[in-house]
């Protein structure tokens, strides 16, 4: 088996793909390992990571004078330095607002906050364009603003133009969920019918009902939160 530690200059066709390979596993490893969140809440150590990792990781398929155990060596080095970060952010916050900053007020009571918006370098242009963005077409409309720490702007309306909800009108309502998936391509969900209290015998019962014989002729059946069920035929 071709060695594939050695430079690039050393390696054969055959020992250049099987790295190849190895480096694809390697990104796929530290991708699946990265901290769940959407695009918008990586803090900058999370892109100052990405920039070295994807440089690292890729570098010994194109620099012939790259040793690739020098770079798993630097890609655990980085991994493990990221991930500390992160884990010490969670346990402190004053360390937490050092590496993901803090919140920044830009309307307080209706009013601007002109010194907020000069230091943060948001001008009138693009506060407009989050508030047209959130539907609230009048700065008169707006009680507070603030600049959240992944760049987006976070609006509350004032008190007389919020939304009535159910509550405020005294409407009692049933608490909601999402729907339990019952059957999966034919195959009863035994587990996720005990969780609802229920038998593979009352669903059948129920599909029984429907006209439906064989429970392997349902595609999808699903419980939603009242308990009513759902189902499609394959």
């Amino acid at each position: 088996m071709p060695n594939i530690f050695i430079t690039l200059k050393e390696l054969s066709p055959v020992g250049f793909g099987l790295r190849a390979v190895v480096v694809g596993i390697m990104l796929y490893f530290v991708s699946r390992k990265l901290p769940r969140r959407s695009a918008g809440q990586y803090a900058g150590f999370d892109f100052t990571f990405f920039w070295m990792m994807g440089g690292l990781i890729a570098s010994p398929l194109y620099d012939p004078k790259i040793n690739f155990i020098n770079t798993i060596t630097a890609v655990v080095t980085v991994f493990l330095w990221h991930h500390a970060i992160a884990y010490f952010a969670l346990k402190s916050r004053p360390f937490a607002r050092i590496v993901y900053g803090t919140a920044v007020p830009l309307i307080r009571g209706g009013k601007i906050i002109r010194g907020n918006m000069k230091r943060e370098l948001f001008n009138l242009e693009l506060l407009l364009t989050q508030l047209r963005l959130q539907k609230v077409g009048s700065l008169a409309e707006v009680e507070e603003a603030t600049l959240e720490t992944n760049g987006e702007v976070s609006i509350i309306k004032k008190p007389h133009l919020l939304p009535v909800t159910p509550k405020d009108l005294n409407i009692p309502v049933v608490s909601g969920g999402g729907a339990t998936i019952v059957v999966d391509d034919g195959k009863v969900l035994v587990d996720n019918l005990t969780k609802l209290n229920h038998s593979e015998k009352w669903l059948k019962e129920q599909l029984r009902k429907e006209g439906i014989i064989q429970v392997k002729d349902v595609y999808l059946a699903v419980i939603d939160s009242m308990g009513k069920l759902s189902y499609s035929v394959k």
